[in-house]
């Protein structure tokens, strides 16, 4: 079951939002601007949807902390309003989610995230390939002596 952190000051978006994720099978919590970084770490979600406007902290800049700690994480700003794309630093941001949100537009931004990271793992499987270090993926062996098109580990033997 994939975890989701929802952070927003309204308790009431947060809900209504938790209920959607909740019926597509994921686990949630709720954070407020406050409490947002601890919960990253002790919760450990997949998904982190911030609200763009908060008491004390915009939700893009709230993200840039995140991002500061884990690059990897998946972030989405959702806010009621329209985002002017010059208020925002985009290059921090996974989407945008324009609440309130059906379970349509929902399920199907979190398709394309889905299938946005797949591709980004499969090019990075490639390029770890292509360039001079290479590992097994099983056993973390260092395979970079050996012909690009081996197919298995020559150290424990996995198909790589």
């Amino acid at each position: 079951m994939k975890r989701a952190l929802l952070v927003n000051d309204s308790l009431f978006e947060s809900l209504i939002l938790k209920d959607l994720l909740l019926q597509l099978n994921y686990e949630v919590e709720l954070a407020d601007e406050y409490d947002a970084l601890y919960q990253v770490e002790q919760f450990e979600p997949e998904l982190i949807v911030v609200n763009y406007i908060m008491h004390e902290i915009r939700g893009d800049q709230l993200i840039e902390q995140i991002k500061k700690d884990k690059p990897d994480m998946i972030c989405l700003l959702s806010s009621s309003s329209m985002i002017q794309k010059d208020e925002v630093k985009k290059n921090i941001l996974d989407g945008v989610l324009r609440t309130p949100v059906s379970m349509f537009t929902l399920k199907d931004l979190l398709r394309r995230i889905d299938a946005s990271i797949s591709k980004t793992i499969m090019e990075k499987k490639i390029n770890r390939r292509e360039g001079e270090e290479r590992f097994c993926d099983h056993c973390n062996a260092d395979i970079s002596a050996f012909n690009l098109h081996i197919v298995f580990c020559p150290f424990c033997g996995e198909e790589l």
